[in-house]
């Protein structure tokens, strides 16, 4: 203890510091759910190459920081008596756990918490105490020590899994990922592991896990966190049935207590003083992070040719970690001619033919390598099946002269009244999430429907009872139809992409949403009529509405920064509009067949910022011919706090 009460009196010294430059409410202006839960790891007397470790000093600093300043230490059982209603917890709460029982947890944290009357969450992995992987270079807790430290009061034993800390092959690239949230690829045979196998795999894991943690300790295990914080619908389903109710996530976030039982929980890393650790909270739990965003044509790194394939793919992770930006918006579908009708995709699925199984290999090597995150760019609609026949009876149909005709809308759509259209998008992108380890989704421009559509089968008996059992030109709606008709319209294309928000989250439960929506839906309201899109619907559906701010496009003339803040300043005039609006400029004229001059752009950006944008993003790019430029666009789309000019420029 002589060691701890050295580090105690260095500790009220620092937190006396920090109280002179750091503001002490800073993590309590918005957090409405009371509750922080940190997630730690190792915590050695000094940390040498661990980015997850954290040295006891530092450790002591930010406990003793959280006690002077009136933070309350909670246990597991307090907040799942939260989650259910049966206890409110104290402002400003805190849990604290720490993954993978190290021996720095038995040696110092377990005495100095035991010292301050801190409960905290031990998640061990049980195959490693039986024995330790080759690749841990830390000491583990033995089975003694962790039964000594579960008899305490102040512990919880949580799982870790038995064998499931680790990585998996899943996909045909041989790229890792891990064990619990992925379906394993064969190399040998190329087949992916099912729903079932793979459910029974992580299942028959946690039970043995469970068991034996119980058998040995004595004690009841009701939670398991997730290595790598990676989970879905499936393993929660699977950690049911083994008896584990509640989960631990790694995703940043403050606690929401959804019914899911899943506690988010915020990563300790790279050995942060309090101070950075404070600033990081309150980054994550009050101000929304602004977003530099590229979209990419996954068309431009496919080849026939595998190798020319990865040449490809090595110099678009060039240009993405060069350039800095914090998302990329990633094409999922294949469309050479580049008509927004898409009759193949990059993934294995059920419903369109595969052009190469190429999408998770491009997702996996951006999240890794350039550190950025992902949205498969997928269509809402417009797809066309193997089965033409089939796609043909399920297309949008218009309304022209006393006719129900084809639509001549360049996106070719399926209705979003047919029951079939559901199905076979969702299943497609379930498909997609359950291949892929994507961030989140971009839903095209596609998702609309037109003043005079749309009149198919399904669409019609809507139509109909809105007026009356009439067919009536749309044109000659009342003014109360053809507004109920609108908004049905509107909804029903919501509804359309909630369901396939279903299908992604129920493999990406953490994935975020985003979808493009015309300029004129922001500055006119009476265009809902002519897209089927409004913004504060938009807003309230989605994570994020991406604005397609194309001014060649949309023919705009004179000053365009006129434009823009009119674009801006009706985004802001709505609750949360600037948070949730991502402003996104065309960086090729599609009229004229010409890429935009890189300076020009870099100045759209730069006014749409300074009218007040939080994020902002381009389409396309061209990383071959280096379009835009870098050296220029860089400087307004880097997250770099300074941008500096590297060299060679």
């Amino acid at each position: 203890m002589r060691q701890i009460a050295r580090l105690f009196i260095a500790a009220m010294i620092s937190v006396i510091s920090i109280c002179t430059t750091f503001n002490v409410s800073a993590l309590e202006s918005k957090n409405k759910y009371n509750l922080i839960v940190l997630c730690y790891h190792d915590i050695p007397k000094e940390v040498y190459l661990d980015k997850f470790g954290v040295d006891q000093q530092t450790f002591i600093n930010t406990i003793e920081y959280f006690r002077v300043h009136h933070f309350h230490f909670v246990s597991l059982e307090d907040v799942i008596q939260a989650e259910r209603g049966t206890k409110s917890l104290p402002s400003k709460s805190i849990l604290l756990t720490f993954d993978d029982a190290y021996a720095t947890y038995y040696d110092f944290v377990f005495p100095l918490l035991k010292e301050y009357q801190i409960p905290s969450v031990l998640a061990v992995v049980s195959g490693w105490l039986d024995k330790k992987p080759f690749l841990v270079r830390q000491k583990i807790m033995t089975w003694d020590q962790v039964k000594e430290v579960a008899q305490s009061p102040l512990v919880e034993i949580a799982s870790h899994t038995h064998n499931l800390h680790q990585m998996i092959v899943y996909n045909p690239q041989g790229n890792a990922d891990a064990a619990a949230g992925a379906h394993f690829f064969d190399l040998k045979t190329h087949e992916y592991e099912d729903d079932k196998v793979y459910q029974k795999r992580v299942f028959d894991d946690l039970l043995r896990s469970k068991k034996e943690l119980e058998y040995r300790l004595g004690i009841k295990v009701r939670s398991i966190a997730w290595p790598y914080g990676k989970y879905n619908t499936l393993v929660l389903d699977a950690a049911r049935q083994a008896g584990i109710e509640t989960s631990f996530s790694l995703n940043d976030q403050r606690v929401k207590f959804s019914k899911s039982g899943v506690i988010e929980r915020f990563m300790v890393y790279k050995n942060p003083d309090i101070d950075y650790l404070l600033r990081f909270l309150k980054i994550k739990l009050d101000v929304p992070q602004e977003l530099r965003i590229m979209q990419l044509d996954l068309d431009m790194i496919y080849d026939p040719d595998p190798k020319q394939v990865e040449r490809n793919l090595s110099a678009l992770l060039d240009r993405v970690k060069d350039m800095k930006v914090s998302t990329v918006f990633l094409q999922a579908f294949a469309d050479p001619e580049g008509t927004g009708n898409v009759k193949s995709v990059y993934f294995p699925n059920q419903v369109l033919p595969v052009r190469m199984n190429l999408f998770s290999r491009v997702v996996h090597q951006l999240r890794t390598r350039s550190m950025v995150d992902v949205y498969a760019w997928m269509p809402v609609s417009s797809i066309i099946l193997p089965d033409l026949a089939k796609t043909e009876s399920l297309r949008v149909k218009k309304y022209d002269h006393g006719k129900i005709v084809d639509s001549d809308e360049p996106y070719l759509r399926l209705s979003p009244f047919s029951q079939k259209t559901w199905d076979k998008l969702y299943q497609l992108y379930a498909d997609l999430a359950s291949n892929a380890a994507i961030d989140g989704v971009l839903f095209q421009d596609d998702g609309y429907l037109t003043d005079f559509e749309d009149f198919s089968s399904d669409a019609l008996k809507v139509y109909l009872k809105i007026t009356g059992e009439k067919l009536k030109d749309p044109k000659d709606l009342t003014q109360q139809e053809a507004r109920e008709w609108t908004q049905r319209k509107t909804d029903q294309l919501i509804a359309l992409t909630e369901n396939l928000e279903k299908a992604v989250r129920y493999y990406r439960p953490e994935a975020l949403f985003a979808r493009n929506l015309y300029p004129p839906v922001l500055l006119d309201p009476k265009s809902e009529e002519w897209f089927a899109q409004n913004y504060q619907k938009t807003l309230d559906s989605y994570d994020y509405a991406v604005v397609m701010v194309y001014p060649n496009l949309e023919g705009i003339h004179g000053d365009f920064n006129i434009w823009f803040k009119q674009l801006v300043d009706a985004a802001r005039a709505h609750p949360q509009g600037i948070e949730k609006t991502i402003f996104k400029i065309q960086s090729f004229d599609w009229r004229r067949k010409r890429w935009l001059k890189a300076e020009m752009l870099n100045e759209w950006l730069r006014a749409l910022v300074a009218d007040g944008a939080y994020h902002v993003g381009y389409y396309p790019d061209d990383f071959v011919e280096d379009h835009p430029r870098a050296s220029v666009i860089r400087k307004m789309m880097s997250t770099e706090d300074y941008p500096f000019q590297r060299e060679g420029e």
